[in-house]
């Protein structure tokens, strides 16, 4: 089964624990990188919660994580994205990914039960916690 995550977290876990399947298949959109990468700029500039030392080996599992799935786009698809937005009323993010799984018939991995919600109407869903 391919899917597309909403979700970076459990990637990074399953790969510290050695858990890659749930990898193997995976897919994600670009912008989750953007994503991962301020929340842990965040973390460490902004908040002070982690120091340099860990900010460098979170990089490195996620570089990792980088090279195991696919990095997708929805270029050129923004007016079919924005559609979704108005009709579903949902974000931009959440529009996004479920646009990107009804067009690759993807199953859409989420924690977000909104997007769940919505997304069910459409194509298979599951939290990152049935994936495993």
């Amino acid at each position: 089964m391919q899917c597309i995550s909403s979700t970076l977290v459990p990637y990074s876990t399953w790969l510290r624990e050695g858990i890659l399947k749930p990898l193997s298949k995976g897919v994600i959109l670009d912008l989750a990188v953007y994503e991962v990468l301020n929340a842990v700029w965040k973390e460490h500039y902004l908040l002070r919660h982690i120091d340099e030392e860990t900010v460098k080996e979170l990089l490195d599992v996620l570089e990792r994580v980088f090279d195991v799935v696919t990095v997708a786009s929805i270029r050129s698809e923004e007016a079919s994205v924005f559609e979704l937005v108005v009709k579903e009323g949902l974000t931009i993010h959440d529009a996004t990914y479920l646009h990107y799984a009804l067009r690759n018939k993807l199953v859409l991995v989420a924690d977000n039960r909104r997007l769940m919600e919505k997304a069910k109407q459409y194509i298979e869903t599951m939290s990152t916690r049935e994936l495993v």
